[in-house]
């Protein structure tokens, strides 16, 4: 990254750090959206992050928004960052106006009956959105629909994190004003919001790792610092590996983007964060013991984020299956050359 990228993230880290001092957190559980925050996220201009200069935005691209989620993640800011970052991303990419609102992106599947209505599960805060960018499927690619928050019918739900996820059900007439996107398909769209989860993810797991080494070097049992023992060691240093590869395998799809392994890469992400989710979270609390569930102790802001965010999107088991049929369709020779190929 660029200097100019660095600063960025200097500053978003900023922001963020004070958001996770707020009781944001807390009112979102209670059902109130952290209004503060979000117009300190928009004021400050962080919705273009992803956008060209050239249609107003900080020029980062999908890998400048992702550093940027991987912060939202590891803060556990309770904000949707991913959603609102994609949403004006897609509105940018189809020609449409751009607006400091909240828009959620919604994949729609292909198929959709003669009904007059259809219903979209678990989609993340629609009850606090302007409206939902829909991603319909095309011959040619993929269009895009903007259905407005009055014509939206909730019902409330959320994920094991606290963070609204509504059942929506809409009007099928209202795709009609669906508008081509140029050289997309939903399955890629599909990708960069997995991508922006295992972002998140990434982040949320560097945030539990460190709070885990920290108390086990504070802790003490037996006389001694738990940190000590042979038995939490080897359980840290686990924990450790899989953060790592989380990372390592979200800065390689950041790294690929635009290229031929670009999905495959994303896949990758996104089955490896899930797991390490798993393993960090089970470890971290077993570490921490009772403490680690309280809602005074920050872990449980990190674990249920965890728990939550490697379903969204696809999870490791969704993804694993998708990234091993695509490679049983490759021709025997060209396996190993697809898993070993370097691009510019």
């Amino acid at each position: 990254m660029n200097e100019l990228s660095h600063l960025i993230e200097e500053s978003a880290a900023k922001l963020f750090e004070g958001f996770a001092l707020s009781n944001g957190a807390e009112e979102m559980e209670a059902g109130v959206f952290p209004e503060a925050l979000w117009q300190a996220f928009i004021n400050d201009g962080w919705l273009q992050t992803m956008l060209a200069e050239e249609k107003g935005g900080a020029g980062l691209g999908l890998a400048g928004g992702c550093v940027l989620m991987r912060l939202a993640g590891y803060y556990a800011v309770p904000l949707p960052v991913v959603e609102s970052l994609m949403a004006v991303y897609l509105l940018a990419e189809s020609g449409q106006a751009v607006a400091d609102e909240l828009y959620i992106p919604v994949i729609v599947k292909a198929g959709l009956t003669d009904a007059e209505q259809f219903e979209l599960a678990g989609v993340p805060w629609a009850r606090y959105a302007a409206g939902m960018v829909l991603v319909l499927p095309t011959d040619n690619g993929c269009s895009i629909c903007i259905v407005k928050q009055q014509d939206m019918q909730l019902t409330n739900g959320a994920n094991m994190a606290g963070e609204p996820r509504d059942d929506v059900r809409i009007k099928i007439q209202l795709l009609r004003d669906a508008k081509p996107v140029d050289g997309v398909s939903v399955e890629r769209i599909k990708s960069w919001l997995a991508l922006g989860r295992a972002a998140q993810l990434s982040g949320a797991l560097q945030r539990t790792l460190e709070m885990t080494v920290n108390y086990a070097t504070e802790r003490k049992q037996f006389g001694r610092e738990i940190a000590k023992f042979q038995a939490v060691q080897q359980q840290v240093a686990v924990q450790a590996e899989h953060t790592s590869a989380a990372r390592c395998a979200v800065d390689a799809s950041m790294a690929h983007l635009g290229s031929e392994q670009e999905w495959e890469c994303i896949a990758a992400a996104k089955i490896t964060a899930g797991e390490a989710a798993g393993i960090s979270a089970k470890t971290a609390h077993a570490v921490h013991a009772a403490i680690g569930f309280t809602q005074e102790y920050s872990l449980q802001l990190s674990t249920r984020r965890l728990w939550s965010w490697r379903d969204e999107y696809g999870n490791e088991a969704e993804w694993s299956i998708q990234l091993g049929e695509y490679f049983m369709q490759l021709a025997g020779d060209d396996i190993w050359h697809q898993l070993t190929k370097q691009t510019a």
